[in-house]
């Protein structure tokens, strides 16, 4: 009797697309006898199946959570290779000149490193595999062994310093390997005085690296121009409150600068080689004009503006005006007839220094538009004896509190009042009741340019007085 069923077909096997567990149930129920309830309708049609492959591909199973003799763990390999000990004592300082002059320091890798080892970040510090870093008693690490490999790349440096003297630190469009660290500069030995950096590191000065010889003379006749014009004179002591001032190296294509320490910055680094003496010139004669300390390199701090009010005086004192010279004041006598004022003349002037017992002198009164100004001028020979006498003649009037601070009180107390009735200027004569004039003098200085006239001042030159004295 024909039946339903359709018969098993021997060549079925399992598709890609069933599962494991689908297979095995499939299995199953083809080991069983047939059912006796009855088939489904005999117009239902089978189910094809798909055709075999001659290479079937491998049932994937899912990963089951039996526990470790069911999973697969992939045998151990090699270790990974030890890397190598990296940190800052492979890198190399090197130094750069920028457009302006000034020289920077960075820390770089050297030129024959190829290929950067990739390790951890932390054994940049401390390399794995070495030895192990030992503590001190409170338990932090000692790591001076490690830091101290450094010095040996610094040691070329920090004794003879990077090429042109220059300090070392972090500049601008410039990094640094030590962020948060101060960068040490290299040491030279102290030149000139107090042009360290307030951190007990002395910095080169740009004024050693021109001829001396040309640099004095620059110098000294800025010194000149500076203070034989009062009112450019007056500009710079005033800061530019009154006007925006000018660079005289530079002349007529000088730019505005709104303060001296503009000024200052500008001549210390002027970038034009061939004025580069001149501007350093100009930058001493002003530093000592304004009080300030032009050995000490200039910058944003202002440091160099602080100078010790005896070493001021000291500089602006020992420019002296060469031939040397005396300047005496009050040698007024009175007014004439005509309403001008009188003054001891040149004839009756070296006659009354001789009687100081000084004769060495030459003297010359000074005249304006109303007569005789009160000042005469004591020219002596410019040459070591008229040097000797015009000092011993300055200290005549010094002993007797009638030098240059003596004259410059009397200015303050006698303003305004008669010069007649004034103890400081006039002398009466207890028994005659004769009228004398009392003389203040001083030697002339730099400062005293203005006071001379005109064919006096365009004769003299300026000089050092401590450097006259040495070459003797």
């Amino acid at each position: 009797m024909a039946t339903n069923n359709h018969p098993k077909s021997p060549s079925h096997r399992k598709s890609r697309w069933e599962s494991s567990s689908s297979a095995t149930a499939t299995a199953t129920a083809n080991n069983k006898k047939p059912s006796t309830q009855n088939p489904k309708p005999a117009d239902s049609k089978p189910v094809p199946s798909p055709k075999p492959t001659s290479n079937p591909p491998p049932p994937r199973s899912k990963p089951s959570p039996a526990g470790p003799a069911q999973s697969q763990i992939p045998p151990p390999g090699p270790p990974p290779p030890s890397q190598p000990a990296y940190g800052f004592h492979m890198l190399d300082r090197r130094t750069i000149v920028l457009a302006d002059g000034s020289v920077r320091s960075y820390f770089a890798l050297p030129h024959d490193y190829n290929s950067p080892p990739q390790m951890d970040p932390a054994a940049r510090f401390f390399p794995s595999g070495g030895p192990e870093i030992p503590r001190r008693p409170d338990g932090i690490r000692d790591n001076s062994d490690f830091w101290g490999s450094l010095g040996d790349k610094r040691k070329y440096v920090n004794e003879f310093g990077p090429p042109g003297g220059y300090p070392i630190g972090p500049g601008p469009g410039t990094s640094s390997a030590f962020k948060g660290e101060e960068m040490r500069a290299p040491k030279h030995m102290k030149i000139g005085g107090g042009n360290g950096n307030g951190n007990g590191v002395v910095v080169h000065n740009k004024h050693l690296e021109v001829d001396q010889s040309a640099l004095k003379k620059a110098f000294y006749q800025f010194v000149k121009l500076i203070n034989e014009n009062p009112a450019q004179k007056k500009t710079y002591l005033e800061d530019g409150k009154q006007g925006r001032i000018h660079c005289v190296a530079c002349g007529r294509s000088s730019k505005d600068f709104p303060d001296m320490h503009s000024l200052i910055l500008h001549t210390y680094n002027s970038d034009n080689a061939e004025l580069r003496v001149d501007h350093l010139g100009l930058h001493k004669a002003l530093c000592v004009l304004m009080g300030w300390n032009y050995s000490k390199p200039p910058d944003n701090s202002k440091a160099y503006q602080f100078l010790p009010a005896d070493e001021v005086a000291a500089n602006q004192e020992d420019l002296i005006m060469w031939p040397p010279l005396v300047i005496i004041h009050n040698t007024v006598t009175g007014k004439g007839k005509d309403g001008r004022v009188e003054g001891l003349g040149n004839k009756a002037m070296d006659s009354k220094i001789r009687d100081m017992g000084f004769g060495g002198g030459k003297s010359k009164s000074l005249y304006g538009r109303d007569g005789h100004l009160g000042i005469t001028l004591v020219k002596f020979a410019g040459d070591q004896s008229g040097m000797t006498e015009a000092v011993r003649f300055a200290e005549y009037f010094e002993k007797d509190n009638h030098g240059r601070k003596g004259w410059a009180r009397v200015q303050t107390l006698t303003l305004g009042k008669d010069d007649e009735k004034n103890p400081n200027l006039v002398k009466v004569d207890e028994r005659t009741g004769d009228k004398k004039r009392i003389l203040y003098g001083y030697l002339g200085l730099a400062a005293d340019l203005d006071k001379l006239d005109y064919d006096t001042r365009k004769k003299v030159v300026i000089e050092s007085q401590k450097e006259y004295k040495a070459s003797r």
